[in-house]
């Protein structure tokens, strides 16, 4: 198989070159200074492509080389050689998306290698031949039974090759290293497949469109979930109020305790946690807390140049929420993709990880293996996981939920809408999800389009 390498600047591809060449590889890399666009030249040609980036490329370009690659028989792959703080999560993503996906160059020769020769389900392949520390490095790599044709053989001291028939010559691999990520990014390709549709029944279009109507803006808590409404997407039982007696009579109707917080697009509670008041357990507090979260917000206001030339009307009050008890708090962030997809990243949204930047990054929609799946690579992910089997579904189905109706907003409305965030997405005891905080940001689409 003749491959197209292309690299995204001059010192990846003399590295290339170099690494090919101890590999036997037959190519001869390019320098592309648009490398997405000479990529999707390469794959609507119908060669087998292969891309090394020097920097992380956007969610976009991936999703667009997986559409671009779909129903062809040669194949994509990719290297990041450059590390990047979302690396491990992209080659994730790309390979959720069909692509074989690997963080280096040697590991992308070597996944070269096996699929040159057609030999996608190599870590099906023998390893009997191989000297017991190779054996050993590529154990976690290979399914554990080797039913597949074809094995792996010793080609000198360090390099290891394929053989996918007795009588066939060797396919030089390289080191048992590099071979095993090759292994891995080929065992996490999903299938291809017809794409995922994710949509919501007997959604009221005009009442979504009343709400979002007007210019570019970031929307309020309250308005957010007007807009989020029609969709399914579950909230606690909670009460906009504009005045002290008010937000007292919706407390005692609720129940105490109740939270208390600030209702602006301006200042949003993730971003000022004080302006949020948890366990208020009786009147005479509800009015107290109403009356503190406003004179403390109008003061915010005032003292930050940003907002001073806002409007007080910029503030609408409190909510006053039920109150209930969370195992996790995720915070979630999706935005529109080409191909009726939408990048959804999730991290936690608790003090610790944020301070840690703990966050993931997927495509939906997507099959709920593959939400697993990203929700597992968060380092809290015990959180989620750490439970019976039972309860850990109805966390993750609870969860998959969620994303995927905030996944159908942003995909009916993506010229009107540019991000939907929820922070937090509270994962509740019983294993049910709410949304205690969303805000929606609606595009200049109205302003260009009358």
């Amino acid at each position: 198989m003749s491959w197209a390498i292309l690299c995204e600047s001059s010192d990846l591809a003399v590295q290339c070159l170099a690494a090919g060449q101890q590999v036997e590889l037959d190519a001869a890399p390019s320098v592309e200074g648009q490398l997405q666009e000479a990529a999707l030249r390469s794959v609507h040609a119908g060669r087998a492509t292969a891309l090394v980036y020097l920097t992380a490329p956007p969610l976009a370009d991936l999703v667009e080389l997986s559409y671009a690659a779909r129903g062809k028989p040669l194949p994509v792959a990719l290297a990041l050689p450059a590390p990047s703080e979302d690396r491990r999560a992209l080659l994730a993503v790309a390979a959720e998306l069909g692509l074989c996906a690997v963080s280096e160059l040697r590991p992308l020769l070597a996944a070269l290698g096996l699929l040159g020769a057609a030999s996608q389900d190599a870590f099906t392949a023998s390893a009997r031949a191989l000297g017991p520390s190779d054996r050993a490095r590529l154990r976690l790599a290979l399914s554990g039974t080797a039913k597949g044709r074809g094995q792996f053989v010793a080609i000198d001291a360090e390099r290891i090759g394929y053989v996918a028939d007795a009588d066939a010559r060797p396919v030089v691999l390289g080191e048992a290293r590099d071979l095993a990520e090759a292994l891995f990014a080929l065992r996490s390709m999903e299938p291809a497949q017809t794409q995922v549709v994710s949509s919501v029944d007997d959604v009221d279009s005009r009442a979504v469109l009343d709400v979002i109507f007007g210019p570019r803006r970031a929307l309020s808590d309250p308005t957010s979930k007007a807009a989020l409404a029609p969709y399914g997407i579950p909230v606690p039982v909670e009460e906009l109020c504009g005045s002290a007696s008010r937000a007292a009579a919706e407390a005692s109707r609720i129940g105490y305790p109740v939270r208390i917080s600030l209702a602006s697009p301006d200042l949003r509670v993730w971003d000022h946690p004080d302006l949020s008041i948890d366990m208020v357990d009786n009147a005479a507090r509800v009015r107290d807390t109403f009356r503190q979260l406003l004179a403390a917000a109008q003061g915010r206001l005032s003292d930050d140049p940003k907002l001073s030339a806002l409007s007080e009307s910029r503030v609408l009050g409190v909510m006053v929420t039920a109150t209930s008890d969370s195992l996790a708090q995720l915070s979630v962030r999706a935005t529109p993709l080409p191909r009726d997809r939408v990048a959804m990243e999730v991290g936690f949204a608790d003090p610790h990880g944020r301070a840690a930047r703990d966050h993931t990054v997927t495509v939906l929609p997507a099959e709920l293996p593959v939400i697993e799946r990203a929700l597992r690579r968060l380092e809290g992910a015990d959180l989620l996981f750490a439970t019976s089997p039972a309860q850990r579904k109805t966390r993750i189905e609870s969860v998959a939920d969620v994303l995927l109706r905030v996944s159908a907003f942003v995909n009916d409305r993506r010229r009107e809408i540019e991000a939907v965030e929820l922070r937090p997405l509270a994962l509740l005891l019983d294993g049910s999800a709410e949304v205690r905080e969303a805000c929606v940001t609606v595009s200049d689409w109205f302003e260009r389009n009358n």
